[in-house]
């Protein structure tokens, strides 16, 4: 059941799914309600957490108005959760934010600011990918001519910076900001199919219907990496899901020529890591019938054999970059901040 009623409808409403993220979720929660814009609501939807994350919410929500909380559904998934926070929405604006991140306390200021000079239905800012606490690995995601200059993202470019384990920017790990009319006169939701990729398969469908994507070069979204991440969990059944979506999206008529081309591109990448999925069970098993069958079937598996490699040398060998030290201190003070709060 829903705590915490606000009068007004805001100018945005900030969609969080929670699902047992209580170390955290006190942390992401302020870091929405500290805003420099006061004019929002947060709406947080629990999955049937075990924790004490909605007892966390609830009790915030008795000193701030703004936050909405709804608990006591088993949803299943971040799709069916997010839906669920849209029908409740009220604002100008929808983002998303989610329970284990920390946004910077300009952000949905900014970017209303830059939605709204840019006449764009969809805006998307940098982030910061961090471990634990922010004191090291901290790394950001636009990379190239996107960490200079704002510019608008093509169909086809939003879809190119979304192949699976592709060079360049990953787009679809961006947290949009998205005018609110445009979802409803599409009448375009979450697919709830999908455990991972629906943040992509959204945009991707708003952009179909030519909805103005753009961007602003400013680090105001930290990512906290960690062991339960959803987005770093590419088990076979999600895959599966992705394929599925990307098959549909490559067979669909009335797309440009480039656009068909960046579906059938992006379709090989989801099939390249369905195949190295089965490769590395196929090496752990020492299933040889089944490494010599990817060898005809799916050859180009085995071009990511050097990931597992890769990834172990980085955690032994980590590379020495230079880091924002305002990004490093910001995370710190967001994470401090929201501890002091608890005590």
């Amino acid at each position: 059941m829903p705590t915490g009623t606000s009068a007004d409808p805001p100018a945005v409403s900030v969609l969080m799914a929670n699902y047992n993220s209580e170390p955290y979720l006190a942390a992401a929660i302020q870091s929405v309600l500290g805003q420099d814009l006061k004019s929002l609501e947060l709406i947080l939807v629990d999955d049937g957490s075990a924790d004490g994350s909605v007892a966390l919410a609830q009790g915030i929500a008795e000193n701030d108005p703004r936050l909405r909380v709804f608990s006591g559904t088993r949803f299943g998934g971040p799709a069916p959760v997010r839906n669920f926070a849209l029908d409740q929405a009220r604002g100008d604006w929808v983002a998303i934010v989610d329970s284990d991140d920390l946004i910077h306390p300009q952000r949905l200021s900014r970017m209303l600011a830059a939605a709204q000079s840019s006449r764009a239905d969809i805006l998307i800012d940098d982030l910061a990918i961090f471990d634990g606490d922010g004191s090291s690995g901290i790394d950001t995601m636009f990379d190239g001519p996107l960490a200079d200059a704002p510019t608008t993202i093509s169909e086809q470019t939003y879809i190119h910076a979304n192949f699976l384990f592709g060079k360049g920017t990953k787009l679809g790990y961006a947290k949009p900001l998205i005018r609110h009319a445009v979802l409803k006169s599409h009448a375009i939701r979450y697919n709830e199919a999908m455990r991972i990729g629906e943040d992509y398969d959204l945009i991707v469908r708003l952009l179909g219907k030519g909805c103005i994507m753009a961007t602003l070069p400013e680090t105001l979204y930290f990512y906290r990496k960690h062991s339960a991440s959803i987005s770093h969990r590419l088990d076979m059944a999600s895959l599966e899901a992705l394929e599925a979506m990307a098959q549909s999206d490559a067979d669909a008529d009335g797309k440009s020529a480039e656009v068909r081309a960046a579906n059938r591109d992006r379709l090989k990448s989801i099939r390249r890591a369905i195949g190295f999925n089965q490769l590395v069970t196929a090496i752990k098993q020492a299933d040889v019938t089944t490494i010599f069958s990817l060898v005809m079937r799916e050859p180009s598996a085995f071009t990511l054999l050097h990931l597992p490699l890769s990834a172990r040398l980085g955690a032994l060998f980590p590379k020495q970059r230079e880091t924002a030290p305002e990004i490093v201190s910001m995370i710190a003070e967001l994470d401090r901040s929201t501890r002091r709060a608890r005590q």
